[in-house]
């Protein structure tokens, strides 16, 4: 195993075979659509919907006691997001997500927890709208590690509105 540091809960453990749809959450935009096309998926099939925030290694290193204090900041703050977030899914579909909450390289992280809990079933990434691309993790994954994965990927854009993702799902 790693050396990252992993936090899951599962109120209610998946059932056997049902379809789990796995969202990164962040702060970017995109986020919105890709929440709620894996809401609106999991509750037209019947499944959950697993979060995941994935904290970054502390750059400031220097002196220990202020890593610390910065990798603590940083969970307070993945933790407030993850509950702000877990209620949305709440609301949408009825059901508790699982919670994972790790720490390290958010790409190796993300295919570390896919080959680990075997009850996701779809990666679920926004795409970002912009000029510099669909963002680094859906890059890497559509160019370099689409075949390390397990699991398909759905890339919803960025850009799409609430009604575009009810008339899909």
């Amino acid at each position: 195993m790693s050396d990252t540091q992993t936090t899951s809960t599962n109120e209610e453990m998946p059932k056997e075979k049902e379809f789990t749809f796995l969202c990164v959450v962040d702060e970017s935009p995109e986020l919105g659509p890709a929440l709620r096309f894996s809401c609106q998926r999991a509750k037209r099939v019947g499944g959950r919907v697993a979060l995941v925030y994935v904290i970054q290694p502390a750059e400031f290193q220097h002196w220990m006691a202020i890593g610390d204090l910065m990798q603590e900041e940083a969970r307070e703050e993945a933790e407030a997001l993850l509950s702000e977030y877990s209620d949305k899914v709440v609301r949408a579909t009825g059901k508790m997500p699982i919670i994972h909450l790790r720490e390290g390289n958010t790409a190796e992280e993300l295919i570390s927890l896919i080959d680990e809990d075997k009850s996701i079933s779809l990666l679920v990434l926004g795409g970002a709208t912009g000029s510099d691309g669909p963002g680094p993790l859906v890059s890497y994954f559509v160019e370099k590690a689409a075949g390390k994965l397990r699991v398909p990927i759905t890339v919803v854009p960025g850009n799409m509105t609430d009604e575009d993702i009810d008339n899909i799902t």
